[in-house]
This record gives structure tokens, sequence and C-alpha cells, in this order.
């Protein structure tokens, strides 16, 4: 499974450098490596403190930069060793950590549907659907901190329901490790703690005296974890309880309506999670039952998974842009994906007919083709650029927006609502929409006019908008669109991945046996 799937994305891999929030996290693994410090040239995002020694670092949290190390070791080993120039393949050297990560996902999902009951043939299907038909597939290849916070997320889910289930010390420790992992990949998750302990307690409470004991195994599991957030919070800004996000940073960016937040994040034109993973919309018809059949992992799921999205929806940045789909969403999808078992045959059992199997059959591979053909827009360029075509778009007909207002004014603000509500809201500049319009353009060779003259806004208005800028800068954002100078490595390389995917036989048989 693991294979499979990161040789799927890495054969899919994009050729974009590092840019937007990714850019401090990869600066300072590269920095990490070669000297020793996490410190960054440049303050990111633009209002951020200087920290100790009166230097910059990134306010992502310790495992969204570590997890580029392995990429930065090898960037700098091509920079002593390669006669090309080694800034070429910074695209590939700063995906390599979330490309093993996009991989790791599903493959614990797949473990972790197994152990819930799901036979072999529902837990392919599922996994196939989260790997290829939701935005984890986009976010495997983008040097953001999303993929990490997803895997991770999944691994304390996991390991929640097994603590639950079966108390012992081995599983009570890898729950505390796990919730060390959760807290480091994102602060965030924090929020996620109150709600796991009340389900614990709760299972729990005909055991007297075992809670203490569970605490003493979790702690140990957890220490770890905690001494790394409280070591790394003391590097960057010289206090163990300073993560870098409060004071100036943050201030004036908590006061969304939640009412809209959720909306935003669920039914939005523009960052509706279930237009970036059709996916879900199928699972939401499995709810009733995953309920009724598994009430503590549907409970495990509100109580750790809500609490996240409230927060976020309270967030005036709630879609994430820059970005693909509403990416704080990303590290619940797994969860919010396993509904969707209760709706296969095997389930039903003898109550399904036929002409319900079929239907259902039908309506899988509808919503995995629709996964799919979304996801692939994503990758086919990168989200930066038909957000910048739109902006330019927005500001040639709806004029350029004020943002002496915005609650990081003077500093230059490039994902507030003055910028970006088109994309939000606005059916004319619907990314997804918008992807497919500049793939079929730039695939014929049209300039920008040819492009302009059929954009999705020429519902709405006849005018001719200036668009040359950003329409000639987008690229495919394949790394094998652009042939190398330097040999046929690329192709052996592609070579390599396909025999290493024979692994994926067997899941392939699952897929193809019957209930």
């Amino acid at each position: 499974m693991f294979v499979g799937f990161f040789c799927l994305y890495v054969l899919t891999a994009s050729r974009t450098a590092p840019f937007g929030d990714a850019t401090p996290m990869w600066e300072s693994a590269g920095n990490l490596v070669q000297h020793g410090s996490f410190a960054i040239a440049h303050p990111w995002p633009v209002n951020a403190p200087t920290g100790r020694g009166g230097l910059y670092y990134p306010v992502a949290a310790l495992l969204a930069c570590l997890v580029h190390v392995p990429g930065a070791l090898l960037q700098s080993l091509i920079e002593r060793m390669a006669s090309v120039d080694a800034r070429s393949v910074v695209p590939l050297t700063s995906q390599f950590g979330p490309l093993v990560l996009g991989a790791l996902v599903p493959a614990q999902f797949f473990r972790m549907a197994q152990r819930l009951g799901y036979d072999r043939r529902q837990v392919a299907v599922m996994t196939l659907l989260l790997g290829t038909g939701t935005s984890l597939l986009v976010y495997a290849h983008r040097p953001y901190s999303e993929i990490v916070q997803a895997a991770c997320f999944v691994f304390f889910f996991d390991a929640l329901l097994r603590a639950e289930g079966d108390p012992d010390r081995r599983a009570l420790w890898r729950l505390g490790l796990a919730a060390g992992l959760l807290i480091n990949s994102k602060n965030v998750y924090f929020a996620c703690f109150p709600g796991a302990c009340a389900l614990l307690i709760l299972r729990w409470r005909a055991q007297p005296g075992f809670l203490s004991r569970a605490l003493v195994w979790a702690g140990a599991g957890f220490l770890p974890g905690l001494l790394a957030f409280v070591a790394y919070n003391f590097v960057r800004w010289g206090s163990p309880f300073a993560s870098g996000y409060g004071g100036a940073v943050t201030a004036g960016f908590w006061r969304e309506n939640i009412l809209v937040g959720l909306w935003g994040q669920f039914l939005s034109p523009g960052k509706s999670v279930f237009l970036y993973a059709p996916p879900l919309l199928l699972a939401l018809f499995g709810v009733r039952r995953f309920v009724a059949r598994r009430p503590v992992v549907a409970a495990a799921a509100a109580l750790t998974v809500a609490p996240i999205v409230l927060i976020y929806a309270r967030y005036i940045f709630w879609s994430g842009d820059w970005a693909w789909g509403p990416r704080y969403l990303l590290f619940a999808l797994p969860v919010l994906l396993l509904p969707l078992a209760e709706l296969s045959p095997a389930q039903l059992s003898g109550a399904a007919t036929p002409a319900r199997r079929r239907a259902g059959r039908v309506a899988l591979v509808a919503a995995g083709a629709a996964g799919l053909f979304v996801q692939l827009l994503g990758t086919a360029y990168d989200w930066s650029d038909f957000t910048k075509i739109s902006m330019d778009a927005q500001h040639a007909w709806l004029g350029r927006p004020d943002l002496a207002g915005t609650p990081i004014a003077p500093a230059p603000c490039f994902s507030c609502f003055e910028h970006l509500y088109p994309i939000q809201w606005l059916p004319p500049m619907q990314p997804i929409r918008g992807q497919w319009w500049l793939l079929t353009h730039k695939l014929a060779g049209d300039d920008w006019r040819a492009a302009e003259a059929d954009a999705p806004w020429k519902s709405y208005t006849s005018l001719t908008l200036d668009i040359r800028d950003a329409y000639d800068a987008a690229a495919l954002d394949w790394w094998l669109a652009t042939p190398t100078s330097h040999g046929r490595w690329p192709m052996l390389l592609v070579a390599a991945l396909l025999i290493l995917a024979i692994p994926i036989r067997p899941w392939l048989a699952d897929l193809r046996a019957s209930s």
C-alpha cells in the first residue's frame, strides 16, 4: 500500500519550488542541516517578530520543519557533488518528505480500517478513494505542513481507538507518543486532547484505579513530544511557552462569525470540502449506520475533529488560501471518510437488492472518478497560477481592493478577504473550474486573449480583462513535463518506480475480490 501510493505520488510530483508558507519551513530545514540553526533570512508571516539573538524563525511547528531535513540533506549532497545547477532539483528534494508522508497516510488508514472490522475489499476501496479522490493527493506534492498534520492525526486517532479497546501498556504508551507527535505537527491540536480524555474516562470509569495507571503510561509516551515542544519554543523565542503564533502574528484574526466559517468550509462555491473531496458526499449517506454500528469510533471522531473545525471557523483565514480547497480540513479527511464503508453491499448483507448493489457500485465509481478528476486538476498547475490570474481579472473587472483596513496593515496581506474573496465566494472565479479552463487552453497552445475569450467570468461581463502576465507565467506543474538536458535519468527512475509498484498486486486483488 505504501509503495504503491509512493510510486503514484512521485510519478505525479510537482516541479514548483517552495513558496508562501512552505518557504520558511524548507529554509529552516536547510539551515538546520548546514548551520545547526532553525533561523531563516526573512520574517514569515510578514508580521512575525524576531526571536532569540535578533534572528527570524519559522512559526511553523517542529515536525513541519523536520520533515524537510531528509530532503535538505539530499539537496546539500547534490550541491556538493553535482555538476549541474543544484537549484533545479529543489522542487523534488523539497517534496521528498511530503511524498513519503503522503503515501504513509493511506497506508495508516488501511491498517486502521482493517482493525475496525471492515473487510479487505471495503478497506481497499476506501483507501483508493482517499489516496486518489481527495486533496490528500495534491498536498502530498506540496512542502506545506498539512500532510504532516494528516499523518500525525491518523496515527493519533488510531492510537486512541486502540487504547480505548485494549488499554495495555503498549497501547497507552503509543497513544502518548502519538499525542506528542500531533502537537509538534501544529500546536492547535492541543484542542483534541480534552475530547479524547473525556472519551477514555467515560469508557474506563468502571475500572477503579486504572485511570491513574493509564495516565502514567500515556504520560511516558507523551513526555518526549512535550520536551521537544518546549525546547523548540525556547530555541526560537527564549521561552518554553511561546509558540510564535501569539501576539502580533495572529492579533485580530479570530473574529470570523463561526457560522460563516463553517458555511465557507463546507458549502461555499469556491472552498467547500465536498467539492475538493467528492467521496465525502457519498460518505454522508453512511453516517447514520456508522454511528449506530460503531458509536465509540463516531464519538472519537466528533470529539477530536470538531474542536479543530470550530477553531478554524473562527479564523478569518478559514479557507487556508493560498491553497487547493480548505487546507485546514485536510487532517480530518481520513476519519471523515470512514462512514463510506457502511454503504457497501457487504455491510448491507442480505437486505441489499441487486439493483441497490449496482447503484452502490455506480456511486462509488462516480465519486472516485470525480475525485480523481479534481485532484488531477489540482496537480496539473500550481494552485497559485489560477489564483494570480483571478486576482488580475478581479482588479481589472471589480477594482483594486483597499488593504488599509486589514488586520496586519500597514504590512501587506496576501491572503486577506480583500484579495481572495472571489475564489472563495464567486462562481466566476471557482478554482476547480478555473484550473480546467487553464489546462484546456494551455494544452491547445492558446495565447491569453484566446483563453480570456471564454474565461469563466465571461458569463457576467463582455469586458476583455488583461490577464497576460499571470496567464503566460502559468506552466504545467509536472516534473517530467520539461525535457532535461542532462541524461535520461528521469525515465530510468520512472521504470524503477514501476518495478517497485509490484507489491501492490495483493491490494489490486482485494479490489477485484467479491464480497
